[in-house]
Formats: structure tokens, sequence, C-alpha cells
């Protein structure tokens, strides 16, 4: 039974991306089109690579709540869409309810149905789903925003190694950087395409959806991508009702006045995950944790940080600049922190020439309250990741999900645009 039914929906999904991959072919422009079939075979090359410890122990989960399916059908349902107990054999281990971990192993025991519990297999299915879901959102970019060009968001989302690397297989991140994709592609459809009631209605529940997953699979990262999104659409719509000017000044105030209401109205009715006490502790705590485990090894320290919101307020604009741009080039001599310097180097210069293109009047073609909503962020994300994270390895592979919307951003002024043209990326 086990192997009829992986057989069968084994062959659905080839017969899906089979159909997926020809119409995504006919329809791209011939520039796009070329960088379908590499970007998709890149990730999930990534993916097989991906051997993680947190990757072993999700997967080793998913097989616990898969072999409870199984052996007892209904008590297995139940634990998957309620349940907070993992199993080792027959002993239950109780698990936090916003275990980001407990959420996504249960996504892996959905996905063992078909891979027959294959670790490789659950790689290269997830791999493919975050890659499916990027290319979506660069094709949707493409089809708003025709002016803007077309490298920045291939070599965003489609090709920067370490955003393909840590997107890649079975880790958080790879959900995370593909439901955030998707979510923003139907948000900004919403509010800029012109489609049909009835479309429109579909995209409001896909959205509904996506931002319920999103928030669960890790919700201190989507809090403020949510925040910002709500953000731009109050700017669109005001802007629409004539209600605001265009203008960076003005559509920068509204854009903050709606992510703090959103802010006010999350930590009133959002409970104790999004409480100021605990938000304050799990930052300080991860932090503590952070230190304990990067002796001998670069990392951030922040000798005056304290558990206080004043505390984590002065340290905010530091720890946003580390979590960018740390490790420095020659800070160690391991080859992957020598890799990741130069990385960092390549990130403050593009962030030198999009602060010098705006400066002279040439920052790109994209709406202004589109770029402060994802500017704003990366920052407050960037901020967050860099308070609660001192060990350099881990802050690498939680920048991921915020790396490639501000790779997006920088390479939008003229003279980025020049250089992808040089390069033979499509400007």
């Amino acid at each position: 039974m086990k192997l009829i039914l992986a057989i069968l929906l084994n062959l659905l999904a080839a017969l899906a991306l089979g159909w997926w991959l020809r119409r995504e072919y006919r329809r791209a422009e011939p520039e796009l089109r070329r960088w379908l079939l590499p970007a998709l075979a890149l990730r999930v090359a990534a993916g097989v690579l991906q051997h993680s410890s947190d990757a072993q122990f999700m997967h080793a989960w998913g097989q616990g709540f898969t072999a409870r399916l199984w052996t007892q059908p209904a008590v297995g349902w139940t634990a998957l869409w309620q349940g907070r107990h993992v199993w080792y054999g027959t002993y239950p281990l109780e698990v936090y309810q916003w275990s980001n971990t407990l959420f996504i192993s249960k996504i892996l025991a959905l996905l063992n149905l078909v891979t027959l519990g294959s670790f490789w297999l659950n790689g290269v299915y997830l791999s493919l789903g975050c890659g499916v879901a990027c290319w979506w959102l660069v094709c949707t970019l493409r089809q708003l925003w025709p002016v803007a060009p077309l490298g920045a968001s291939v070599v965003a989302f489609l090709l920067w190694p370490s955003v393909v690397w840590w997107s890649s297989g079975i880790a958080k991140e790879t959900l995370v950087l593909g439901s955030g994709a998707v979510l923003v592609s139907v948000v900004i459809n919403l509010l800029l395409s012109r489609k049909t009631v009835t479309a429109k209605w579909l995209d409001w529940m896909l959205l509904l959806g996506l931002a319920w997953l999103h928030v669960r699979l890790r919700y201190f990262f989507a809090l403020p991508l949510l925040g910002s999104l709500l953000g731009l659409a109050v700017v669109v719509l005001a802007e629409r009702r004539g209600w605001l000017q265009a203008g960076w000044r003005a559509q920068g105030l509204v854009l903050l006045g709606g992510l703090v209401l959103a802010g006010a109205l999350v930590v009133a009715v959002g409970g104790e995950p999004v409480s100021k006490a605990f938000v304050t502790s799990q930052l300080w705590e991860n932090y503590v944790h952070g230190l304990a485990t990067s002796a001998g090894r670069p990392h951030l320290v922040y000798s005056s940080l304290r558990p206080t919101v004043s505390s984590m307020a002065s340290h905010f604009p530091l720890a946003t600049a580390q979590a960018l741009v740390r490790p420095w080039l020659g800070e160690s001599a391991a080859l992957r922190y020598v890799a990741v310097g130069l990385e960092n180097l390549l990130i403050v210069g593009l962030l030198a020439m999009a602060a010098i293109a705006a400066w002279r009047g040439r920052p790109g073609r994209l709406p202004a309250a589109l770029v402060l909503a994802l500017l704003l962020y990366c920052v407050v994300l960037a901020g967050l990741i860099g308070l609660s994270t001192p060990n350099l390895g881990t802050l690498l592979r939680y920048r991921t999900v915020l790396l490639p919307w501000l790779l997006w951003l920088l390479l939008q002024n003229d003279y980025a645009r020049q250089l992808l043209r040089r390069l033979g990326l499509g400007g």
C-alpha cells in the first residue's frame, strides 16, 4: 500500500512539474527563459548536498509522525493537525506549540507519504518548491515592472550563491523564503494588477493561507513582512483615492505609521508569543545561548546589551549593520569565512553604489512605496537577527530570508543596471 501510494503521488508530481516547466518555458521571454532550468538544477544540487544536524533532527521527528499515520491513522491525523508531542519509538515528548521545528516536521511527515521517508528525496522536493516559488516571484516582478532590470531579480532570487545554498534542501529557510516569495507575489498582484473579481477572491483565499503558513514557519520573521505589506497596501489605496501625494517622505511616514499600528494590533490580540516581555526575553536568551556556543569562532558581542526594550533599541542600528556585513574579510582564515567575507565585501560595494545612485537621482524605476516597504522589512528583520544571533554561522543562514530582497533593491539603480548588462545578466 505504501509503495503504490508513493508511486502514484510521485507520478502526479512529475506530470505536474513537466506541465509547469513547459508552460513557463513558453510564457517567459527569451532573456528570462534561459535561466529556468539552470536555476532549478542549481537549487536541487544544493539541496542534495545539505545534511545539517537541524535537517536530520526535523527528518527524525517527521518519521515519527508518519509512522503513527500508518499504524494509527485517526490518532496520527489528529496529532498532525493539533498535536504537541513527538515520538521516539513509544515515548512522547511535549513540544512548545509555536515551535517551527515541530510544524516543519509535520510538513515532512506528509511529504514522507510521497518519498517513503527518503531524506534525499524530501530535500529534492523542498528545493524544487522553493525554486518554483522564487521563479513565480521573478515572473510577477517582471510582469508588473518591466522597466526594472530583469537581472536584478534573477541574481537576487535565483543565482546568488549563499541564498541558493541556505534555502535548499530540508531547511527552515527553504520554506520561509519560498512561502514569503509567493506571499509577496500574491499581495502585489492584488494591489496592482487588473484582475476579475473572481480571480481576486481566489487570491484573497490564497493570501490568507500563505499568511498563516508564513507565521507558523517562523513568526518572528513573518510579522515584519506582514506589517510592511500592510503599510504598502495602505499607501497604494490612499494614493488611489487621492488621499496621499506621491513622494518618498509622505509615503515613508504612512508606511511607518502602518507598521506601528499593525504592531500594536498584533501585540494586543496575539497573546504571549508577541508580548513585549516574551519578545525581549527570547531575544536575550537566544543571544546568551549564541555567545555560549560561539567560543573560539568569530561572533558578535554587545558588551552593554541588557534584556530591556531600551537597551535593545539602542543596540538595534549596530545589530542591523552587523547582520548585513559580518564577518569581515580577514576575520577568520577558515575557507567558509573567507568566502562569506568576499560576499559581504560585495554587499558593501552594492550598498555604496546604491547610495551614490540615489544621491545623484538615479535610484531606479520602482515605485517609492514598494522600495520603502521592502527596505523597512529588511532593516527590521536584520536588526532582530543581529540582536538575537551572535553566532555568525547561524546568522548567515537566518539572513538568507531577507538577503534576496535587499539585493533586489540594491540592483535597481542605473549603475547596477549597466553592470548587469556587462555581465550578460540582462539590464
